[in-house]
This record gives C-alpha cells, structure tokens and sequence, in this order.
C-alpha cells in the first residue's frame, strides 16, 4: 500500500479592531490513494487497495462584537461543508457519516451590574448526517434530523476570585439523535428494526464553584464561563 495523500488551499481574510473580530476562511482539500478494504470491518484478511480518493470543500466565518452593546458579548459562527469519499469499505463516493453540511453556533455573555452577576446562553444548530438504512437501496442513504441545543448559563461574583456558577444544557430538552443502529437480521415483515443513538440524557445541569488564586488577588475565571 501506498502512503496516503491529500493537498490542501486555504484563503482566509481577518479584521480586528474596536473589540470586534472577523474572519473568513474558503477552503479546498483533495485526498488521493485512500486505503479501501473489501469487508465490512478492517480485518487481517481483508484486500486492500489504494483506490480510494475524495474532496472537502466549504468555508468558515466568524463575528466576535464586545463593543456595539455595553455590557453584551457575542460572537456567531457558520461553517459550510460539501464533502464527499470513496474510502474504506464504502460502495461509492459518498458524504461521510461524521460530516454535517451546515454549522451555526451563536453565543451570548451579558454582564448586568446589579445582580454582580453574567447570564449568558449558547445556541447551536447542525444539519443531519447520512446513515445507511438497510430497509432501502442504496449506501448512506437517509439523514437525521438537524441537531438543535440551547444552553444557559449564570455566574455570580461572590468576591473579586470566587464564582458560583450554574448552567442547564438543551433547556429546551430537545432530543437528538445521532444516527441509528439496525439489526442484523430481519424480523418477520422482511424488515431490519433500529433503534436511535442518543446522548444518556437530554438536559444536563451543572452547579460549581470556582475560586481562583493569584498573586493580584483579582484575577478570575468569569471570561471562560
């Protein structure tokens, strides 16, 4: 087998200035002689080749903003993926089942003064991902559900290094499904049954405290939070 090979071209633009931030980014990736292997997992036994190859294509953008509102930072950030591979044991050049088409992430810190308290929220929104369903032809031939979660969070400054702080993810208790696990055989209607693959909860909450020690006796960890 050959070494596998791919190029890559970048072109990205930045500006900062004023406490604000943008980047742009296009890409262009090519991968050559990809290792396939005839069976369904990678075995001792199995025929390799360097016959596989593919693209990745897309762009990233990101805006930062401190400035425009007092107190408010934000920043938002979008990627767009066209990806396709003919590796390992796929039957045909397809999008992988780890790559997601569209990603948004929205993040927001507010500090409000009279609390001595932040509160901020994080959105994040993801297209579907391919899977293949048994139950019609085709390779990698449905997609899930777009993935959706909405975080808050609150930190209260108790002293100049000491924070309480708290934060529920996916308050909206939205249930994402990262892709199906079918079984082997088929029940009696000639069907191949599945179940979703989930996280173990849906929401999460989590409460701590944070006491940070310094020689200034100010610094703390309330811009991490």
């Amino acid at each position: 087998l050959k070494a596998q090979n791919t190029k890559h071209y970048i072109l990205n633009y930045q500006f900062n200035a004023e406490r604000k931030i943008f980047r742009a980014e296009a890409y262009y990736k090519k991968y050559n002689d990809l290792i396939k292997y005839d069976s369904d997992f990678a075995d001792f036994d199995s025929n390799y080749n360097n016959n596989g190859f593919g693209f990745a294509k897309g762009i990233d953008l990101f805006w930062r903003d401190s400035k425009s509102f007092k107190n408010f930072d934000y920043w938002v950030s979008y990627s767009l993926l066209d990806t396709k591979r003919d590796y390992n044991n796929y039957q045909s050049s397809s999008q992988p089942n780890f790559a997601n088409t569209h990603n948004l992430s929205v993040v927001g810190k507010y500090w409000v003064d009279d609390w001595r308290s932040q509160v901020g929220f994080s959105y994040a929104l993801a297209s579907g991902r391919t899977y293949t369903n048994p139950n019609i032809p085709g390779f990698l031939n449905e997609k899930t559900k777009s993935y959706n979660n909405l975080s808050l969070n609150w930190a209260y400054l108790i002293s100049p290094q000491k924070i309480l702080y708290a934060s529920v993810n996916n308050v909206l208790g939205t249930k994402n499904i990262n892709g199906y696990q079918y079984a082997d055989t088929q029940d009696v209607n000639g069907n191949f049954n599945r179940r979703a693959l989930q996280p173990a909860a849906d929401q999460f909450f989590f409460v701590g405290f944070f006491w940070t020690i310094s020689d200034d006796n100010k610094s703390n960890q309330l811009e991490n939070l």
